[in-house]
């Protein structure tokens, strides 16, 4: 299981319990999905079968998370931009 789908995975278990995810893992595995992939496999068997409340939890979380990393990403390239140009405007 890749390291984001550990953490999405354990943002559904917090939300709807571990067993219950758990159980939704094998439904989803008995359908022909990923059981260990919760975007577009477990994530379906999830809306179907307990509604649409921890699909959405675990999707705003990852929004976030998407949103700050991109934050993240726009201010480490002005430092870098900023390190190449000295006080008087020159490289």
């Amino acid at each position: 299981m890749a390291d984001l789908d550990q953490v999405l995975f354990t943002f559904a278990s917090y939300n709807a319990g571990a067993n219950r995810v758990a159980q939704l893992r094998k439904e989803a595995a008995t359908r022909g999905l990923n059981p260990n992939v919760w975007f577009d496999n477990v994530e379906y068997v999830a809306a179907d079968r307990i509604g649409a409340e921890t699909v959405t939890y675990v999707s705003n979380i990852y929004k976030y998370y998407i949103a700050y990393q991109l934050i993240l990403d726009a201010q480490a390239a002005r430092e870098k931009a900023k390190g190449g140009i000295t006080g008087d405007g020159k490289r």
